[in-house]
């Protein structure tokens, strides 16, 4: 009883804490979108990039001097490399409208023929690990190519076609099979979510169950996003993947504690979001805060936690109901990272890359869990005691970073 009302101790500082996070944004993979067409010797770019990654570029933090700023920022790092200097910029970068979340920047050149190359330097002075994917059209043909801080500049051949693109280095299957293997090691929330999912497994055939369901889900939702099968709201996404990743760590916490009080505190916590600070204000607190999240979806989503916080315990023996509910959160997952594609206009041509991503996710996620996996058995052989405190306190501090990346990603412009 008094390990359990420690860990109780512990896991309510963490919550508490996480309400009041310090300025640095939780970040998901560092990653931006151009779109380049040639057409009748103008030469068109548009630059698409998540709003929250903008701010790392430092000085503004609200829109529109954000978009500005990056517009600036944009100008001396991309290159446009012409045969015998042919090409030259007629339309400086400058903003344009995007989806909500995202900044989106549009330049032109004028060039005689295609550019032999088109250099991208933005955002690797400031995350090393960023990447850039590229789409040119030309003649009717569509290149893609991932660029990363190693190789940031894309030499172009004339004519485009489907069999030298294949050929490029940065634009097949394989390349975007790491990418996407990339992607899932690089995303702490990610991470922190299947670490929460295999804290509760308690056998083989849980983990089994759970990878399955999430796998599917991710899989469904990432494809049908990419090919512009349903339109994702990336802001309140990103701030509902944060949420989950709290419910999972609440599941294995409502093993100790009583459910009922979790499942009316994490719901009474979201439904507080709706409601009036004061009478001189007639929206809540999300709302005045500029949330990404309305009223209703704040309503559905508590009564969500509470029925899943309430009916969790009954979860443990049911193979096929937790394969749902992870297939459920693994929806939510994929649409963080396909909402990114169709901000940038790229659902086009992209069956070969979104293939490759998603392989390359669920490879990563195999070995994560794999890794996950050794070093629990390992721990549990040292000392089942110490097994027993690394648990709980990684659920604590699972669940006190969903709590903060929900916060600050429901109220982040």
């Amino acid at each position: 009883m008094r390990r359990q009302r420690m860990h109780l101790v512990l896991f309510a500082c963490l919550l508490g804490g996480s309400f009041f996070p310090p300025d640095s944004a939780a970040h998901t993979p560092s990653e931006s979108f151009s779109r380049w067409r040639f057409t009748n010797s103008i030469l068109s770019m548009e630059f698409t990039v998540n709003a929250r990654e903008a701010t790392r570029i430092g000085g503004a933090s609200e829109l529109p001097a954000l978009d500005r700023q990056l517009a600036d920022y944009l100008a001396s790092r991309v290159e446009v490399i012409g045969v015998e200097s042919d090409c030259r910029q007629s339309h400086a970068p400058a903003p344009t409208a995007s989806r909500a979340g995202f900044l989106r920047v549009e330049a032109t050149w004028m060039c005689a023929r295609l550019p032999e190359s088109l250099g991208l330097h933005a955002f690797f002075d400031l995350a090393p690990e960023h990447v850039h994917f590229a789409s040119l059209e030309f003649q009717g043909d569509l290149r893609q190519m991932v660029l990363t801080a190693e190789n940031p500049v894309w030499v172009l051949t004339e004519p485009v076609s489907a069999a030298s693109a294949s050929k490029e280095p940065g634009s097949g299957f394989l390349d975007y099979l790491a990418l996407g293997f990339r992607h899932i090691l690089g995303g702490a929330d990610h991470l922190a979510f299947l670490a929460g999912l295999l804290l509760l497994c308690r056998r083989p055939r849980d983990v089994i169950w759970a990878i399955t369901g999430f796998t599917l889900g991710h899989s469904i939702s990432l494809s049908l996003a990419v090919l512009g099968v349903v339109q994702a709201n990336v802001p309140a996404i990103e701030a509902t993947i944060g949420l989950t990743i709290v419910l999972v760590a609440l599941e294995r916490t409502a093993g100790f504690y009583r459910s009922v009080l979790l499942a009316a505190l994490a719901a009474a916590a979201l439904v507080l979001l709706i409601i009036p600070i004061s009478a001189n204000h007639a929206a809540g607190i999300g709302a005045s805060m500029g949330g990404n999240i309305g009223a209703a979806a704040l309503v559905g989503l508590a009564l969500f936690s509470f029925c899943y916080i309430m009916f969790s315990h009954s979860l443990g023996g049911a193979g096929r109901f937790r394969v749902l509910v992870t297939a459920l959160f693994g929806l939510i997952h994929g649409f963080g990272f396909a909402g990114a594609f169709q901000a940038a206009g790229m659902e086009s041509g992209i069956l070969v890359p979104l293939a490759g991503f998603n392989l390359g996710i669920e490879i990563g996620q195999l070995v994560l869990w794999s890794c996950m996996i050794t070093v629990a058995v390992l721990v549990r052989r040292i000392s089942r005691d110490l097994a027993a405190h690394a648990a709980d306190l990684a659920t604590a501090a699972i669940c006190g970073m969903g709590v903060f990346w929900f916060v600050q990603r429901s109220f982040a412009a």
